[in-house]
């Protein structure tokens, strides 16, 4: 059992009381124990107070939502269609991939943003890097042992790659395609395109790529790329599958000497079921997909379809880390080491877009989840009104300094630099 769910069945063995339990007491040395677990927990996650902060839009409009105390939040840029993830290039240019929809038009951009001002909070320049784009989703930049700079560009069909020098505006050489993916939904699914984005990350000379299942729930062909997390060299040889049964891990990071990624459960099993995920990837290991899910803690099967092949045993399937509520739907995600400001040290602050199914309204979030339990508070929210309006659904989330960093919103296409106050 977590610490973090101990935590939170000893605080209701506590509020119940003898009022609930009758003749149940706790005994002197369990009280000791107790408490020292909340003050532990007190002192590795400072208790976040969300407090309300007025945004206004350059339309005149305005939003209200909840933020942690001490910090306060502005739109740093608009009108950057469907904004996915951020990159910060070598030379201190934000990158942002627009994917114009989910319909795989060949409208997407790669977006530049410069010249932030520090009193406006807002950048101040923009250039169209690339055009003409299907599912741009996320931007890596490597450099080789011959000192040359990459950025590399994933979109839904390929992994591309393009010279990189200081100061581009468009790129300085022809794209490479170093990797293709997928590109058709897989046998048996039925009405939207599944899982189009696909995100790259680079861990030393080593490049991490997530792509999703082809599906909402199926049996993926044998062999194909899908529901798996890949690892290969730069040059896009020797890729290897380096975990599978991931429904659709669209965030990755490197932290601690590990690969974490998100999962986004499947939409099958009703509005209660199953729960969202972060997990510390293990090379070699499977995570359940399409056989088992994750609820309360526990894994279940996945007894809705008769399966052709022999079901995972789910009692193998490694638990997650933190875990969201269903259908909330963590993206991106970032890390915040020990120097960070207190409501952010050893933490993930986790983007939940939020549900497909507006009427669920999970998610629409910020989620701070600590690195040393997997406990979650929120940070932010409000991107859902009670008549459930969407305001904006979180994206991704990109650290500047200790105590700020950038979220995107891929519903109206805005930028929010969110700081200490």
């Amino acid at each position: 059992m977590k610490l973090g769910v101990r935590f939170v069945l000893l605080l209701a063995l506590l509020g119940a009381g003898a009022a609930a339990m009758g003749a149940l007491s706790l005994s002197s040395d369990a009280q000791h124990l107790t408490q020292r677990m909340l003050d532990a927990h007190s002192e590795r996650s400072p208790r976040i107070e969300l407090l309300e902060r007025t945004v206004r839009f350059a339309d005149g409009s305005e939003a209200t939502l909840r933020l942690a105390e001490g910090f306060d939040i502005a739109v740093a840029a608009e009108e950057l269609g469907k904004a996915r993830f951020m990159t910060m290039s070598p030379d201190g240019r934000l990158f942002v991939a627009d994917m114009v929809d989910y319909n795989l038009s060949n409208e997407g951009r790669l977006l530049i943003l410069d010249d932030f001002n520090e009193e406006t909070r807002q950048f101040e320049s923009e250039i169209s890097y690339l055009t003409g784009l299907r599912g741009p989703h996320n931007v890596a930049f490597y450099t080789d042992e011959a000192g040359n700079d990459w950025l590399y560009l994933t979109l839904t069909e390929h992994l591309l790659r393009y010279p990189y020098r200081v100061g581009d505006t468009e790129p300085s050489g022809e794209a490479e395609i170093i990797y293709s993916f997928p590109n058709t939904q897989s046998e048996g699914a039925e009405g939207v395109v599944w899982h189009i984005t696909r995100t790259a990350l680079f861990a030393g000379d080593t490049l991490y790529v997530s792509v999703g299942s082809g599906c909402n729930v199926c049996e993926e062909a044998p062999g194909e790329d899908r529901a798996v997390i890949l690892a290969m060299n730069p040059d896009g040889t020797e890729a290897r599958t380096y975990a599978e049964g991931i429904k659709n891990a669209v965030g990755l990071l490197w932290v601690d000497g590990g690969l974490w990624a998100t999962e986004n459960g499947p939409d099958h099993l009703g509005a209660d079921a199953p729960d969202d995920t972060l997990f510390r990837i293990e090379e070699g290991a499977h995570y359940g997909w399409p056989y088992c899910y994750e609820l309360d803690g526990e894994k279940h099967a996945d007894t809705s379809l008769e399966w052709q092949r022999e079901p995972l045993d789910c009692s193998r399937v490694p638990p997650s880390f933190a875990a969201f509520e269903p259908h909330a739907a963590p993206l991106g995600f970032a890390h915040f080491g020990s120097d960070a400001h207190p409501h952010l040290k050893d933490s993930f602050l986790v983007a939940l877009q939020g549900s497909w199914v507006v009427e669920y309204g999970a998610g629409y979030q910020l989620m701070r989840v600590s690195l040393e339990d997997g406990a979650t508070d929120v940070f932010l929210d409000g991107f859902l009104s009670e008549e459930r309006e969407r305001i904006g659904r979180p994206v991704h989330i990109l650290p500047l300094e200790r105590d700020s960093f950038l979220m995107t919103d891929d519903y109206n296409g805005r930028l929010y630099y969110i700081f200490a106050s």
